[in-house]
């Protein structure tokens, strides 16, 4: 499991520049702190990075929603997946809260119906 220090650890690890990328989905919600942790590492690059990856010999593999490589067990890779802002959190850049929010819903598994909950209520709270 990824905790914020383990995923800023493992993020600054990447061949991705900051401003190619941003970590997404469950890895963003442990960023925002609304989560303690996630089972593995979401990012979202730029259709550029992504060719970069590819070229370097990573597995590609089709996503639901985008195409991903497989950077390691527990690091994936998604081009071009997240659309909205994002913003720097310890030095990560994190997909915004309510990207994330959009993101989700487009997966629409049970957990995902439980992080927009989880989402909401931080985005009221504020």
């Amino acid at each position: 499991m990824f905790l914020k220090e383990t995923i800023k650890e493992s993020v600054s690890t990447l061949p991705l520049k900051v401003g190619d990328y941003c970590v997404i989905t469950g890895t963003a919600l442990v960023m925002h702190d609304i989560k303690e942790e996630t089972k593995d590492i979401d990012i979202s690059c730029t259709k550029e990075a992504f060719q970069a990856l590819a070229a370097q010999g990573y597995p590609i593999k089709q996503g639901e929603f985008a195409r991903k490589v497989i950077y390691s067990e527990d690091v994936e890779i998604f081009e071009d997946w997240h659309s909205g802002d994002s913003t720097m959190i310890e030095g990560v850049p994190v997909a915004s809260l309510e990207s994330v929010i959009v993101m989700k819903k487009q997966l629409g598994r049970e957990k995902d119906l439980s992080d927009i909950a989880k989402i909401e209520t931080h985005l009221a709270q504020r």
